[in-house]
């Protein structure tokens, strides 16, 4: 009996030895787990399943897209791994949240750049429930761009902007503390205020779902993040196991910001699928308050260069605080700006005599000091964040493509 159960050890360690080594090596080792395993389906009725169904279904259509949409072969191999990101994203901000316990969570890191995201910024969400009222305290001491967009909207429903403030507009002690309620009545603001400095409060409709924080840094090695936490304000509810509709309702979300995350392409200025090496102008009114910065004066774009091509962009930069120019790819991937040149700040630039700046897209580096990195695409997008700018005349940009050997 001894030597027939190692001996069975013996062939499933080997078995999971070279699974992992064959291309599809993790296929056979669920084959290899599920062996004796027997069937259940008592809980196929659950409301949980049945989200999680059709998350499995919209993974395989987007899988599908990636398929059908890439125009090269480079296209749909970081499409693979785009997917996986987003996925990552999508389940962390509602799989994971839970507004009863809230707590703020980081949606991209230093490599998981998806979503049209500013590489010099930080984002952080949290989920919240309409039938709940919530207190964050924060301490900001920079002067570094700072802002709270409290969105409306549930299951599959187009989320909305319900709420906006910025770190200029909030009630800060001499220390940088601050306090902002969030409620459907408006509370006693100087009962939750720091040293006399009375609390910020923002009113939220019944369907309130989340929150969005922005951190911009023109330089991050100076800056100084902000630190914040969150917490349902008055009686806390008593803990429960999560139920079925609530582990539904979670699975919902994620396949929603799933969906938004996978098809920005379609629907944020799809027109520069086709009309490339130009710039349009655009702000959160147009693009949706849930998914832009409130404060920004965008300037959109998209290139097409042959090898033997690049593309030279002029700017003349408004007086603000921060702006920056980051190349992202067909899927609104930042580009990897960890290692190469694919973004760049106010503060990174060299500018002209006259306080414009000159930039040079090309695949390889042509000794500008302004190069960024098309990182092998020959299609990409391009965006301009101009903070604290929306209403004010800023130029265009313009944009050139000149042969390699004119540069």
């Amino acid at each position: 009996m001894i030597k027939n159960i190692v001996a069975l050890v013996l062939v499933l360690l080997v078995g999971v030895v070279v699974g992992l080594q064959l291309p599809r090596g993790a296929a056979l080792i669920a084959t290899i787990s599920s062996l004796g395993g027997g069937e259940n389906n008592n809980y196929a009725a659950l409301k949980s399943n049945q989200a999680f169904e059709d998350f499995k279904a919209l993974l395989d259509s987007t899988h599908q897209m990636v398929l059908n949409e890439a125009q090269t072969e480079q296209e749909a191999i970081e499409g693979m791994r785009w997917l996986l990101r987003v996925v990552s994203m999508s389940t962390e901000v509602a799989a994971d949240a839970n507004p009863q316990l809230p707590h703020f969570q980081r949606m991209d890191t230093e490599v998981r750049k998806v979503g049209g995201d500013n590489p010099d910024a930080e984002y952080h969400n949290v989920q919240i429930n309409g039938q709940y009222d919530y207190i964050i305290r924060g301490t900001h001491r920079s002067d570094d761009y700072l802002s709270f967009t409290i969105t409306g909207g549930l299951g599959m429903t187009e989320r909305r902007g319900v709420g906006y403030i910025n770190d200029q507009q909030l009630n800060r002690d001499a220390e940088g503390n601050f306090t902002l309620l969030l409620s459907k009545d408006m509370p006693d603001i100087n009962a939750y205020g720091n040293n006399g400095v009375p609390a910020n409060w923002i009113q939220i409709p019944n369907d309130a779902s989340g929150i969005l924080v922005r951190q911009y840094m023109a330089d991050r090695s100076l800056s100084e993040r902000a630190t914040l936490a969150i917490e349902i304000l008055g009686e806390q509810p008593a803990y429960a196991p999560p139920s079925d509709q609530t582990i539904a309702d979670s699975l919902i979300g994620t396949s929603y910001a799933f969906l938004k995350l996978t098809t920005l392409h379609k629907y944020v200025l799809p027109e520069l699928l086709t009309e490339t090496n130009q710039f349009v102008q655009t702000s959160s009114e147009s693009l949706g308050s849930a998914i832009s910065g409130e404060d920004n004066l965008y300037m959109i774009g998209s290139y097409q260069l042959a090898d033997d091509e690049a593309l030279v962009i002029t700017a003349q930069p408004p007086e603000t605080r921060y702006w920056n120019l980051t190349l992202e790819s067909r899927w609104h991937e930042t580009h990897d700006y960890l290692h190469r040149p694919t973004s760049l700040t106010l503060s990174e630039v060299e500018y002209g005599a006259d306080g414009s700046v000159e930039f040079v897209v090309a695949h390889q580096d042509p000794g500008h000091p302004n190069w960024l990195d098309t990182s092998g695409y020959h299609f990409g997008f391009m965006t301009f964040r101009w903070l604290d700018s929306k209403g004010a005349a800023v130029s265009l940009p313009q944009a050139k493509v000149v042969k390699w050997d004119q540069l």
